[in-house]
């Protein structure tokens, strides 16, 4: 007993803020209630299973551990003369580094709004300024986000650009994503029955989604809706409303209608328009003619 009172006074009050068994048992302690804390966190935000779950995991692990370090080293007496200092001058040290770096900072801030509010997930496909940057949404961190574009390239934009862009999630579709259609037919073709065959075709594909409530279906809705648009040059321009359950869905469906429609079009005699020029020859008769 006296050797362990021995050994725990050693460096009482001058190296060490109490015992050094003490201390011992004390970092043991942070350390096995910060894992046990980290581990249950983890849990938690498995369970819920949010698509950001690697990011938010990263930044849990981040937080508590710096927490722990903090615990311990305040158990050290001449770590609590650098920290308490630090501590007191902590606003005025916040001052100078967000000065410093502005832009950093601003990074994180907007990565961490990002993360809060989420308007996007990994996997999602994001079309970012109208355009100017579009794919498929792989990475999210507190300082940037990583854009996969269709053409196999990686995009790195700053968190502060993607937290103030323009930005149109794909993705985020509650039903069924809509796109248009669009079929022009010789003014001389049967409007009515080019019409028909397009409804037809859109209608019986396999990954087409019917859009139309209970009550829209008994009021005689019909599936697919398809619009005259605009009278051009060499036809007339129509377009249906196809429906699917994600961007990547309707872009193969789209090409298969479109082969689809070609071949029903040849079937019945309904002709695809392409440039045509009527060119009149005007005689010109000279006075001596009449003569």
């Amino acid at each position: 007993m006296d050797l362990l009172k021995q050994l725990n006074a050693w460096g009482n009050n001058s190296f060490l803020r109490y015992g050094l068994i003490d201390t011992i048992l004390l970092i043991l302690l942070i350390l096995l209630f910060s894992a046990a804390i980290s581990k249950y966190i983890s849990h938690v935000i498995k369970k819920i299973h949010p698509r950001n779950q690697k990011v938010i995991l990263k930044i849990k692990k981040v937080i508590i551990w710096i927490i722990a370090a903090y615990a311990i080293l305040n158990l050290f007496v001449p770590a609590q003369a650098v920290l308490n200092p630090l501590l007191a001058s902590g606003g005025i040290l916040a001052v100078v580094l967000g000065l410093a770096a502005q832009e950093t900072v601003g990074n994180l801030i907007s990565g961490l709004m990002i993360l809060l509010f989420r308007p996007f997930h990994i996997q999602d496909l994001v079309r970012v300024n109208n355009g100017q940057y579009i794919g498929t949404v792989v990475e999210i961190t507190v300082r940037h986000t990583v854009i996969q574009t269709f053409e196999n390239t990686r995009i790195i934009i700053p968190n502060a650009q993607m937290n103030t862009a323009v930005l149109e999630n794909i993705s985020d579709i509650h039903s069924a994503k809509a796109d248009f259609l669009y079929i022009s037919i010789a003014y001389d073709s049967d409007l009515k029955k080019a019409i028909q065959l397009i409804e037809e075709e859109v209608a019986k594909h396999p990954k087409y989604c019917d859009p139309r409530t209970p009550q829209e279906i008994k009021n005689g809705v019909p599936k697919v809706i398809v619009r005259v648009t605009d009278f051009k040059d060499s036809g007339i321009e129509l377009r249906a409303t196809v429906y699917s359950n994600d961007n990547s869905t309707c872009f193969v469906m789209l090409s298969d209608l479109r082969i689809a429609i070609k071949q029903r079009f040849d079937e019945e005699g309904i002709e695809l328009p392409y440039p045509k020029r009527d060119i009149y020859i005007k005689e010109i008769v000279k006075k001596e003619d009449f003569q």
